[in-house]
């Protein structure tokens, strides 16, 4: 029995640290923007996980400050937090490892009331 449950907690973070690597692609939202988009997630050997955004808006790169991140299995939830012409703004990425390619959701709001600002799809391939 222990050895059933040994391989089952080994598969899942062996199929997690798939996740590994950097995807690159484009967003694309409902308010009209659209763009490069990169996330990188590394894992360390004590299975910590850490990740970095970043995306084009307008022709320029946008860097991200990550504030959370979760890895399940195949999937990923990011939070991060970056300024638009001195706006805080906080951007949650949902998404989900299919083959090379990881795909999903994300929704933006204003830190500081919680509006929404945009929200819209992601796609983004590993690769060299």
């Amino acid at each position: 029995m222990r050895f059933i449950v040994f391989g089952l907690v080994a598969s899942f973070f062996l199929f997690a640290a798939g996740l590994a690597g950097t995807y690159k692609g484009t967003y694309s939202g409902s308010a009209g923007a659209s763009g490069d988009f990169v996330v990188s997630l590394t894992q360390a050997d004590s299975g910590e996980w850490k990740s970095e955004v970043t995306f084009t808006l307008g022709g320029a790169d946008v860097k991200t400050k990550v504030t959370s991140l979760a890895v399940d299995g195949s999937k990923v939830k990011i939070v991060y937090e970056f300024d638009l012409q001195g706006t805080a703004l906080e951007s949650t990425i949902t998404g989900e490892l299919n083959g090379a390619t990881l795909a999903g959701d994300y929704h933006t709001k204003v830190v500081a009331d919680g509006s929404a600002v945009d929200e819209g799809t992601w796609k983004a391939t590993s690769g060299p």
